[in-house]
């Protein structure tokens, strides 16, 4: 078997899995050594997983990015609210709050305050589906005490925006790729 093939092979496998690791913590935020649309990216191009496999995993990543602003979130909404039932749950989630506002900064929490307070909901949806910006909202919302089923559902919806541009960027890689002409740099 050609190690090309085999490597593939363990893309394939190993790709979903860790996709969907790496989007639940970029929904909590905890810093992008290797930022995780890079990585789908890559997996799209490199493996050509096909219309359902594409559609599969970014579904799966999206519900693991939802689900991990929905804990950030939620740690936030516990500190107006004695004994939230994800602190219960999530070990040190509790510890989140302090680490966030410590990497944004005054400056930053102000700025995205204000955004919230201007457009509300549309702010969650918006900024999840604009690269740079994701997440920023789920800080606020948190600690305004928004609706919890409307932050889930316009978190996923921004999300899913995000996935389907990320898809297209892929495919526009994928035919890009196509049109350059195919040589043997090994010369054999």
């Amino acid at each position: 078997m050609a190690l090309d093939t085999t490597l593939v092979e363990l893309v394939l496998t190993i790709g979903p899995p860790v996709l969907v690791l790496l989007y639940f913590l970029e929904g909590l935020w905890i810093g992008k050594l290797l930022h995780p649309s890079v990585l789908l990216i890559l997996y799209i191009v490199v493996t050509e997983p096909g219309l359902v496999v594409t559609t599969v995993v970014s579904a799966l990543c999206v519900g693991s990015a939802t689900a991990g602003q929905w804990v950030l979130y939620e740690g936030f909404r516990g500190e107006h609210e004695d004994g939230s039932r994800i602190t219960r749950v999530v070990p040190y989630v509790d510890r989140i709050p302090t680490l966030v506002r410590r990497r944004l900064g005054r400056k930053r929490m102000s700025f995205i305050n204000r955004q919230f307070d201007r457009y509300g909901g549309k702010a969650i949806c918006v900024s999840n589906a604009t690269p740079g910006l994701r997440g920023l909202m789920t800080v606020v919302a948190g600690l305004s005490g928004y609706s919890q089923r409307r932050f889930v559902l316009l978190s996923a919806i921004g999300n899913a925006i995000y996935m389907v541009l990320l898809v297209a960027v892929a495919n526009g890689l994928l035919e890009a790729v196509g049109f350059l002409p195919e040589y043997d740099i090994l010369g054999l």
